[in-house]
This record gives structure tokens, sequence and C-alpha cells, in this order.
């Protein structure tokens, strides 16, 4: 394979010539001298490679565990131990086994038997900490080049971005099951969701309406350019009611609401409508408006008939006080 070849370090070892050494008085002298050097050169150079080792471990922003293949924990930095809340001497009495919830034998052998042929494995799993709480953790594991085979477990807490998927998840169920229904355009207006609840409104599936300008299916430029442009210029959530049409032809009457979602930044990046299906809501207005109407004619009429049965009477009255005026003269 191709990585291999960059896998593999080749050490070459550049000792100084002996022209530079002075001369000693014997032969035995300078071969012991010579030996002495090389030794405390080593031990110099080892140092300085352990000490370089330590800092790059203590370096790294994850938490470090260096195990060895079963998994029993050798070396770790100070990430690991703000982590998992044990010291270090107890870290290094454990096995992978008892920080990595649900591991076991098998899935050690397994990580393994994997870096054999595959530079990183990726482990999505929980850690335990010592107070017995469990953090969402990413674990990369890769293999070491050393004397003796060893695994370093890269552990990252990626508890703010386990809540963050969480949370979308549940946004997304919301949406999903949401009655009203909700369509997501671009800035250009080009559709790039929508949920079951306004399929079903519109009788229409989704995957016909990809990139298909918002438009042309929520009461056209009037109502959507506006909403669009109204949401854009502002902060606010735009409402406006209109009638629209399904794919079958039924007439459908919606209150349409448009917000403006934005980036991190602050940038615009797309509109969010929500449409809501008021047609019965409508029509109950609708028909106890006709009923409030027919309800005032005949108030009307009937009032218009009591005036008239009124002044009916009245003449009556009129005419039996004439009669009375008369009666009372002729006597």
């Amino acid at each position: 394979m191709a990585e291999d070849k960059f896998s593999r370090t080749v050490r070459i070892d550049l000792m100084p010539s002996g022209e530079s050494v002075a001369p000693q008085s014997g032969p035995d002298l300078l071969a012991k001298t010579g030996l002495s050097t090389r030794r405390r050169q080593a031990a110099v150079a080892a140092a300085s490679t352990r000490s370089r080792y330590e800092e790059l471990l203590e370096s790294v922003y994850d938490a470090a565990l260096i195990t060895a293949p079963s998994g029993k924990i050798i070396e770790v930095n100070n990430r690991a131990v703000e982590f998992l809340g044990y010291d270090r001497g107890q870290l290094c009495e454990m096995n992978m086994i008892n920080v990595i919830d649900g591991a076991d034998e098998s899935i050690m052998r397994n990580v393994a038997d994997t870096l054999l042929n595959e530079r990183f494995a990726l482990l999505q799993a929980f850690c335990k900490r010592l107070d017995g709480t469990f953090f969402p953790a990413e674990i990369a594991v890769n293999r070491l080049s050393m004397d003796n085979v060893r695994l370093c477990f890269f552990i990252r807490d990626v508890t703010v971005r386990h809540q963050a998927e969480e949370l979308l998840r549940l946004e997304h169920t919301a949406v999903q099951t949401c009655a009203s229904g909700i369509a997501i355009c671009g800035l250009d207006g080009g559709i790039t969701y929508l949920n079951p609840a306004l399929e079903s409104m519109l009788g229409r599936d989704a995957s016909t309406l990809d990139g298909v300008d918002i438009r042309e299916v929520l009461g056209g430029a009037e109502v959507a350019g506006s909403l669009i442009e109204s949401a854009l210029g502002n902060e606010e959530t735009w409402m406006v009611e209109c009638d629209l049409t399904t794919l079958q032809g039924e007439p459908l009457f919606a209150q349409l609401s448009a917000t403006c979602s934005r980036a991190a930044d602050g940038t615009p990046s797309g509109i969010v409508f929500s449409v809501a299906d008021i047609t019965m809501h409508k029509r109950a207005e609708e028909e106890a408006e006709a009923a409030h109407a027919e309800l005032e004619a005949r108030v009307k009429a009937r009032t218009m008939d009591l005036m008239d049965q009124n002044e009916r009477l009245q003449g009556r009255i009129d005419e039996l006080e004439t009669t009375l005026q008369k009666t009372k003269g002729e006597k």
C-alpha cells in the first residue's frame, strides 16, 4: 500500500569520526573512552527524546492514554486525569475496559487487530469517570512504533456536540410531526425542505418540489415574494392570509408566516415558511358571518313588521279616539 512506506521509519545514527577525538595513551583506553562517550550520548539523547515525548503528550488537547495491546494503561497525560477524575497512579493500574463503558476483552482484541492493517480505529462510546458519571466520547486509537507494541487512545469529550445533535434530532422530530406545514428555501427562493404536513396540504411530494421556487407554490410573488423581502429586511416574523390551490385543484385557505434564518455570523442563510391550513376555520367564520347576516336580516324584517303593525295599531287607536270624541259631542 502507498501509505505503508510513509508509516515506516528508518533510523540512521551518525557517530563522530575518530579524527576529532584526542589520542589516548593506549588502544584499550581509547576503546573504553569511546564506548563511555557513546553511552553518555545515548543517555542524553534518550533523556532528550523522553522529555520531548512527555512534552508532546502533555500538549495534546485530548485525553491521551498509552496502553498495551490488551488495554492495560501504561501512561496518561494531564487531560486524561482531568477528564476521568482519577490520578495518574490509579489510571496506570487500570485497563481501558474500566474506562470505556461496554468495552470488554473482545473489543480490545478487535481494536488491536484492526490496527495491524489500518492506521486508526475510531470509537463512539461513553466513558466512565471516578464519580460514576458518564460522558459521550469520540475515541481515536492508533498503534505506536516502539520497542514494544503500544496503543494510544485519544479521548475527546463530545458532550456539547452530543447535546447539539440531540437537540437537532428533537427539533427535526418536532418539525416532522408538526401539524403546520414547514418549508425552507434559500435566499433565491429555491425550496430545500418540506415537512410531511405541507406535503399533505399541497398534495405534492417533497421530491417533486426540490429546488422549485417557493413563489410558484405559496401564493406567487405577491404573497411569498413579499414575505421573503419583508423577512430579509427585518428580524421579525411576517404573516399573511391567502388562498392557495392543491395539486388536485381544491381550494385551500392558509395563514403564511416567514422568518429569516441566519448563519452564526448573523448573515441571512435562508427563509423558513410556516403554513397553517385555516380552511375549516375560514369556512366556520364564513358560516358564522352568513348566519349572523341572516339573523340580522330576520331581525330587521321582524322589526319592520313590528313597526308596520305598530303603525296600523296606532292608526286604529286614532280612529277609536276620533269616534269617541264624536260620541261625546253628540251627547
